[in-house]
């Protein structure tokens, strides 16, 4: 039981924390890594940057 606790845990970290784990768009069932496969099988993300428009 705790395995699954510890497993459940790391995935909600990862959902969160990873770019690839992410919603592409808000409300939607896909993430970043399955659109960037369905664009291009032989893409990757090697870098991002962040940008915010907020003062």
């Amino acid at each position: 039981m705790i395995e699954n606790i510890a497993k459940g845990r790391l995935a909600k970290f990862f959902k969160e924390q990873t770019l690839e784990e992410q919603d592409f768009i808000m409300g939607e069932k896909i993430t970043v890594k399955d659109y960037i496969k369905s664009v291009d099988a032989e893409a990757k993300v090697v870098d991002f940057k962040m940008f915010s428009l907020a003062d």
